[in-house]
């Protein structure tokens, strides 16, 4: 893949940013704090999912949301894609082509930049490029000179050895599934072991109660025909009674039917009588009863008359009422009429002081507008004092910080000699190590005290002193000159760290010189800003003070303007009140006219009150007589009907004796041919028989239900017996999984320093042919060993990463984290951010010169490098150049 364009805005120091990229080498220089490592951080975090600070500081200053658009070429289908990411929630893939989104939200987008970056799905992208893409600047050899358990923690993460340990431990959990799978199908094959441990019994059981079943069914059969006799007998004997007790059910009817109509003749003489008496007494007060009945309608006229009567004493009381409300409205329009003539004569009053009011009032809301106009600039002017105050303790603190780092990274352009001073004690050591080898080669040539070259006593020897003697005073002139070596190399080691620190704290120094002229540029804005705001409001306090004296102009006139209102508003309503005036003096006549007319209506009712108390006094003196008339009236009239009733009665009852007669006869000859004793002695012997009947039966169920219980169980150990084989077979294949798993297993555990091993052989293949090329030195090989440290072989010896010169750290950091690349994706794209730190200027050239060959050469498509100087100007394809904006 390669990146063929990347547009940032608003992020950092960038407000807009669009930079189209090429194939090959691609040099990104500027001045420091121009934003050049910004670049890199918004492809980290569109890309790769990476940003170390919160997206709050990755925005540009005063801004509310920034966004970053990354547009790529796919090597997994050649085809252009623009990944965008903002501030807020934004994150989605563009297809330029299509011209739709192809996805969206962050674990869509993450699935398909593994595809398209060609690495594994579940890779750790935020890893991959920390540790391998896009270094941050600073720590390209960090890692290689932390401890073997940080590197280790960084570097098995990243070449997936994690995931065998993982793998392993997760399939114990699958082992032991397996393992309790089968224990419980052993548990079952026990279980049913024990249940087929009684399949004989239950065979022996089965053909006893089979026999003692078919003996029963015949003793069913003889005990059913006895049954069927004494039901015969039973049955002739229930025919007989179930006569006797029809016969007695109906000569118990007749009875009850003859008591019953004897009753009702009775009751109805009693009924006749009472009728009789009431006909008399209806008689006797006929006459009152009529006499009430014509007093009550006349009631009733007067009822009528009194409520027209009432009405119209109700219309003169409402026409009365009108009379009172009209004359009050006339007196109320008549005050009226006063109350318009005054406010009449005080409009010429008032007009010239509402005038007045009118002139003071304007003078003062245009006092009040200008003040509104200033009171926000006040407020604003507090707020400024206040962030200006905040800036000054940032100031101050950050100029405490640069003072810090400035003390701290004192010593740093010292780095590169004590390097080469290092590096020259290491060569004497080695040098002086070389010889001593030689020597105790040598001495152990020796034979006899000759020379093991000239096989003859050596020449040089003083008198008395041995050639082994010899070449033994060598030895310790030997190891003292290497142990002063190794001493001061020591204390050159010391100081190599702390020019380091200082190299570090002089990086941090120029992020912290830049970060603290942002704080004073921005002091300069806020304090020019507070300044316009300040002289703005010089007036404001004279303005202030025209204020109050205009309010109180005000407050001093009153409020006579109203009051012209109110009296104009007076005078206004004179013609509807001269108006509503007539209109009432007519109302007054009219009523007038009404209510003569109604007291002429309510003369025609003069006599009715004594008309009403003639008549309430018959209809009460008739009352009683009335009451005795309506209560005896419907029992008098039924006189005839009660006569009729009792003939009928009559004739009934003489009927039902009768038919009794002959109902007792037959009751009487059936009650003689039935035989009670007989009858119960026969169904005592048919309760007999049926209840041996009865028990045969259940006997013969019980041997048939446990005849079919026990086919049921052989039936059911049958299919416990094929269960159980089929179990067996289950245990037998989980077994088998479980030795399998177990197998896996434990490949996996032992595979996970073997792919290591393996990652670890091939990186460092890789990583010396290309450190031989950056350094130019074929003789030297470099190599990345299983506990991720790296080891520079030369002359013969190792020499540990933390021994190497500056120069040397970063080639063999940047060869190792290249070929790690190259071996763990398809991503042919790196970033170099000041990767020629501690470099001399030939080291520079030539790693510049080498960065660029692995792009010509086709080993990765795209390279970025980041500087701030002009080394990589010269061998880039092309130079991108970032300015202050």
């Amino acid at each position: 893949m390669h990146i063929t364009r990347i547009e940032l805005e608003n992020i950092k120091s960038h407000a807009h940013f669009s930079q189209e990229f090429q194939r090959g080498t691609t040099a990104i220089v500027g001045e420091n704090g121009a934003g050049k490592t910004t670049i890199i951080e918004a492809v980290a975090w569109t890309l790769f999912d990476l940003l170390d600070y919160r997206k709050e500081d990755f925005l540009r200053r005063g801004e509310k949301k920034g966004s970053a658009r990354v547009t790529f070429e796919s090597s997994h289908d050649e085809r252009r894609y623009m990944v965008y990411r903002d501030t807020a929630t934004g994150y989605y893939v563009f297809d330029p082509e299509l011209k739709i989104r192809i996805a969206d939200k962050k674990d869509e987008v993450s699935r398909f930049l593994w595809q398209h970056l060609g690495v594994d799905a579940g890779t750790d992208l935020e890893v991959l490029f920390r540790t391998a893409i896009g270094v941050p600047q600073g720590t390209f050899t960090a890692v290689f000179l932390d401890t073997v358990s940080n590197r280790k923690k960084a570097f098995d993460k990243l070449l997936k050895v994690d995931e065998y340990r993982f793998g392993s431990d997760k399939l114990r959990e699958t082992s032991r599934f397996v393992e309790l799978k089968i224990v419980a199908v052993r548990e079952k094959i026990a279980r049913a072991e024990g249940e087929l441990a009684r399949f004989d019994a239950i065979e022996t059981e089965l053909e006893q109660f089979r026999e003692q079943a078919s003996q029963l069914a015949g003793s069913t059969s003889s005990v059913e025909r006895e049954v069927a006799a004494h039901k015969t007998a039973v049955g002739e004997l229930d025919a007989n009674e179930a006569r006797v007790i029809a016969l007695k059910t109906e000569f118990d009817a007749v009875e009850s039917a003859r008591s019953k109509a004897e009753f009702v003749l009775g009751r109805r003489e009693l009924e006749l009588k009472a009728a009789q008496e009431a006909a008399g007494r209806v008689k006797a007060v006929e006459a009152d009863s009529q006499a009430y009945v014509t007093a009550a309608g006349m009631i009733r006229e007067l009822e009528r008359e009194r409520v027209e009567r009432d009405k119209i004493r109700e219309a003169i009381s409402s026409i009365e009422n009108a009379k009172s409300r009209v004359i009050a409205d006339q007196h109320r329009f008549a005050a009226e009429l006063d109350r318009i003539q005054n406010a009449r004569a005080a409009i010429a009053e008032l007009k010239p002081k509402s005038d007045a009011q009118g002139a003071a009032e304007k003078d003062r809301d245009e006092l009040r507008a200008e003040i509104a106009r200033r009171e926000p600039l006040e407020q604003n002017v507090s707020r400024l004092d206040k962030r200006l105050a905040d800036l000054r303790d940032r100031f101050a603190a950050q100029r405490e910080l640069v003072k810090d780092l400035t003390a701290r990274s004192t010593g740093a352009e010292n780095l590169d000699g004590l390097e080469r001073q290092s590096a020259e004690l290491t060569k004497k050591v080695a040098d002086y190590r070389a010889q001593l080898d030689a020597d105790e080669r040598f001495q152990r040539e020796i034979k006899n005290g000759l020379c093991p070259v000239l096989s003859e006593k050596c020449l040089n020897l003083k008198p008395g002193q041995t050639l082994d003697g010899f070449v033994s005073s060598k030895f310790t002139e030997i190891r003292a000159e290497i142990l002063l070596l190794e001493n001061e190399n020591a204390a050159v080691g010391k100081g190599i760290a702390a020019a380091r620190d200082a190299k570090t704290n002089a990086a941090k120094l120029e992020v912290e010189l830049e970060r603290q002229s942002e704080i004073e540029k921005e002091g300069g804005v806020l304090r020019a800003e507070r300044d316009e705001a300040a002289k703005i409001l010089e007036d404001l306090p004279a303005l202030r003070e025209r204020l109050a004296s205009a309010d109180a102009r005000v407050r001093e006139l009153g409020n006579p303007t109203a009051e012209l209102i109110a009296a104009e508003s007076i005078v206004g309503r004179e013609s509807d009140v001269r108006n509503e005036l007539s209109e009432v003096e007519r109302n007054l006549e009219r009523l007038e006219s009404n209510s003569r007319i109604e007291v002429e209506r309510l003369e025609s009712y003069k006599d009715l009150d004594s008309n009403w108390a003639a008549a309430t006094a018959e209809r009460d003196r008739t009352e009683i007589a009335h009451r005795e008339y309506l209560a005896n009236e419907a029992l008098a009239k039924s006189v005839a009907e009660k006569e009729r009733s009792i003939a009928d009665s009559i004739a009934e009852l003489e009927k039902i004796k009768t038919d009794g007669a002959k109902v007792t006869a037959d009751f009487a000859a059936a009650e003689k041919d039935y035989d009670r004793e007989r009858h119960q002695l026969e169904r005592s012997k048919l309760f007999e028989a049926e209840k041996r009947l009865a028990e045969t039966r259940a006997n013969l169920a019980n041997a048939e239900r446990r005849v079919a219980e026990l086919d049921a169980d052989i039936a059911r150990l049958s299919e416990v017996r094929r269960e159980m084989q089929a179990e067996v077979v289950e245990k037998e294949r989980l077994e088998k999984i479980y030795d399998a798993t177990e197998f896996i297993r434990a490949t996996l555990k032992k595979s996970a320093p073997l792919v290591a091993r393996n990652y670890v052989y091939h990186v460092s293949l890789e990583a010396a042919q290309m450190f031989r090329e950056i350094t130019g030195n074929p003789e030297r090989n470099l190599r990345w060993t299983e506990d991720y440290s790296i080891v520079l072989e030369e002359g013969g010896y190792d020499r540990p990463f933390a021994v190497l010169s500056g120069g040397e750290q970063m080639a063999a950091a940047l060869a190792v984290r290249l070929a790690l690349l190259k071996q763990l994706s398809e991503i042919r794209l790196a970033f170099f951010d000041e990767p020629t730190t501690n470099m001399d200027a030939t080291r520079r050239e030539r790693l510049a010169e080498q960065i660029n060959l692995i792009s010509q050469r086709k080993t990765f498509d795209q390279l970025f490098v980041i500087s701030h100087d002009d080394t990589f100007e010269s061998f880039a394809d092309s130079v991108v150049t970032v300015g202050d904006e």
